[in-house]
Parts: C-alpha cells; structure tokens; sequence
C-alpha cells in the first residue's frame, strides 16, 4: 500500500536539533530507499511561499500562507511503498524529524502510479519547470451529491489534461481524514494519535506534484481546480538545488 508521509514543523529548530535532523536525514533516505519503502520525496520552501487559492463567483481569490493558520504546517512529503500501517509507522518513526516534530501518515486511494517522471522529481531533476505542490484542501462536503459528483469528474478532467499537457507528474487523492495517523518520537518512544496533524476542520484530501513556469501559472492551474470553488488548494513551491 502506498502512503503519502507529510513531514510537519511546528517552527524554526534549534542549531542542535537541525544538526541532527540535517546529518541524520540522508541516512534515513539513504537506508528507506535501499530497502525500497520510499519512493520519493522533497522539502517544500518556507510556508511564507504559500499562496492559497480559492474561486467564488468566477473571481480568484487569493491568501497568502499556508490553507489552516496554525504554527504547524507541511515542510515536505515522502511517497511510501509499505505492507501494512504497522511498517509505515515503523519506518516513520525511524525519520529524524519525528524525534523533535511531527509526520502525518495517510495511505493513498487506490491507483497511484509512480512513472518515470515522479521519480526525477524525486531526483530533483527540475529540466521541465519549476516544481510546485497544490495541497486540495477540503472542508466539508460539497451540498449535493450532484455537486460532488461533479467535482469529481471535474477533477479526473483537469488531472487528465494537466498530465497530457506534461505539467503534472504526481496526483492522487488520498483516503479519508479519519485514515490518517500522526507519529512523534519522544525521548525514544513512539507516540501515535489518529487523525491529521493539525486539528481544524480544513484537512488536504488530496495533492498534485506540477511543473510551471512560477508562481503566476501555479495559481492559474490551481484555479482551475474545480475544488477550488467550493474549498481551496494551497500552492506551494518545492526547494530546489
């Protein structure tokens, strides 16, 4: 099963805790990716790059930062490739920032494809633009059935063109908030909570990997997004280098 791991940060690390996060980190990766649990994965820029995005009556609306207003947020993600949540969560536990943060676990809906494409990205091979993630932020459900179907199908077009068009190299909604599993290591124990890493009504129900050419044709495809109208997608640019 695959399962999306965001890495979470609740601020600014002491020069202690970011040493050993920094030294520790490529070893995680190093040992994840040898025993092919980790498909990929890469850190976000700061939250103050976020721009989140909401259409109402046609109009785009924008607001900078992150979707929840919260110290914490998502500093990252890795792709897992797991048996089953107990491996996930050992391999979690495993990562250096869930000795001082926070990870959220939550596995994929059925259907996640890794191409070839997904994989550079990982790589950090950024040739075809520059790499954003849109986080599809959800708070609630749509007032009909006919409303949320039509999200959906919506949504399967706008994936659709975005990969015909080359933009896209990862997308996929994931299972439901109540799925998720937020892991954080103290003083050698594993601690588990159900449910995300921040307690809003606003959670990510799902997210794309696309390459632009910046911010402004970020914004543009996230409008786009037919969950847009009804709740938001937050943009955020991927570090690079």
């Amino acid at each position: 099963m695959k399962y999306l791991a965001f890495i979470c940060s609740d601020g600014v690390s002491s020069a202690e805790k970011s040493s050993v996060m920094g030294r520790e980190c490529s070893r995680w990766v190093t040992e994840m990716d040898g025993r092919g649990v980790r498909l990929l994965g890469r850190e976000l820029d700061p939250p103050e790059t976020a721009v989140t995005v909401k259409v109402r009556d046609g109009e785009i609306l924008l607001t900078d930062g992150p979707f929840a207003e919260s110290k914490e947020y998502v500093a990252g993600f890795d792709v897992l490739d797991c048996a089953d949540l107990d491996q996930a969560v050992d391999v979690v536990a495993k990562h250096p920032v869930s000795w001082f943060h926070s990870i959220e676990i939550r596995p994929f809906k059925e259907g996640l494809e890794v191409g070839v494409e997904a994989l550079a990205f990982g790589r950090r091979d950024d040739a075809r633009g520059i790499p954003h993630l849109l986080m599809m932020c959800l708070d609630g459900i749509p007032g009909t059935p006919e409303v949320e179907e039509e999200v959906v199908q919506g949504s399967i077009e706008w994936g659709r063109d975005l990969e015909e068009r080359g933009t896209m190299v990862l997308g996929h909604p994931l299972q439901p908030k109540e799925t998720a599993t937020t892991i954080r290591v103290r003083d050698g124990e594993t601690l588990i909570s159900d449910g995300p890493f921040i307690e809003t009504k606003e959670f990510i129900g799902g997210i794309a990997v696309i390459y632009t050419t910046g911010r402004k044709e970020a914004i543009e495809i996230a409008a786009a997004q037919p969950l847009a109208r009804y709740h938001m997608v937050e943009v955020r640019p991927f570090g690079v280098g």
